[in-house]
């Protein structure tokens, strides 16, 4: 399921970019100049204002290599690079869409493949946090048969094509013919997700705590979280029972990328307990 990028950020990346950033170019490449007396710049003639000399050729020296900073790894300084820097690029969009299309056909070893290429191909992609999910939802609810990652696979296909009702329904279905499979998680968040666009707030609460629970193990349950204490605040709802929930996420995980705007919204809820 495509979880939304500004929530996302890399934190999935973290689990698989370490084997792909080895084929990328060199950061700090310095990119001389050619030494010709004929891109020499032109003598001022005497007496006129001096005029800055325009490099004929456009080469600028590349910024030389960022070192780690404290306590970080370079891997860890790359990734900051990569979500700081990177331009929104949609090049390589149709090897996405063939390995999402290998994905919805259930051919999942092809499409793992598929989308690590295109990873690896097009990092800065704004696809790519997408197709890493992708790559880490097969390798994690692969089973014997695959028949729920099957059916799942279906759902999502609805959810793109952008039959909401019929996905909540495939959804519910696996849920009733697969209830303890590993998948199960992910069906319930994107219920969760459809609840919340039909303003079932209610609804959108229930399914995310259930990927929320702290046995699930999920690596959604951060986002779930969030989204319960999201829709409890759109719903009006206590403002001590969205505080409780932001505050599980900060205590659970410290390090995730929802934590510094939910931290924000932990302050605001703050302030206005204490008028």
């Amino acid at each position: 399921m495509r979880i939304r990028h500004g929530a996302r950020a890399f934190a999935i990346g973290s689990l698989v970019l370490p084997s792909l950033f080895h084929v990328l170019p060199a950061r700090g490449a310095f990119v001389p100049a050619p030494e010709d007396s004929s891109a020499a710049a032109p003598a001022q003639p005497y007496g006129q204002p001096y005029v800055v000399p325009v490099n004929p050729l456009g080469v600028v020296p590349a910024p030389a290599p960022r070192e780690p900073e404290d306590g970080k790894t370079l891997y860890q300084t790359l990734l900051g690079d990569l979500s700081i820097g990177a331009p929104q690029d949609t090049l390589g969009g149709g090897e996405y869409k063939d390995a999402s299309r290998l994905f919805e056909a259930g051919l999942f070893d092809s499409a793992a493949a598929q989308f690590q290429r295109f990873a690896i191909h097009y990092p800065r992609n704004l696809l790519v946090n997408d197709a890493i999910e992708r790559v880490l939802l097969i390798r994690e609810n692969r089973e014997p048969g695959d028949e729920a990652l099957k059916l799942y696979a279906h759902t999502i296909a609805l959810r793109t094509a952008g039959l909401a009702d019929s996905a909540a329904a495939a959804a519910s279905a696996g849920l009733a013919r697969f209830p303890n499979a590993r998948v199960r998680y992910h069906w319930q968040y994107l219920l969760a997700e459809i609840a919340r666009e039909r303003r079932d707030h209610p609804a959108a609460i229930r399914f995310a705590l259930l990927v929320a629970d702290s046995t699930s193990k999920s690596r959604l349950a951060p986002y779930a979280l969030k989204l319960a204490g999201d829709e409890t605040v759109a719903m009006g709802g206590d403002p001590a029972v969205a505080l409780r929930l932001y505050q599980a996420l900060l205590e659970r995980y410290p390090a995730s990328p929802l934590a510094p705007p939910v931290r924000a919204q932990v302050m605001e809820i703050r302030k206005k307990l204490q008028l």
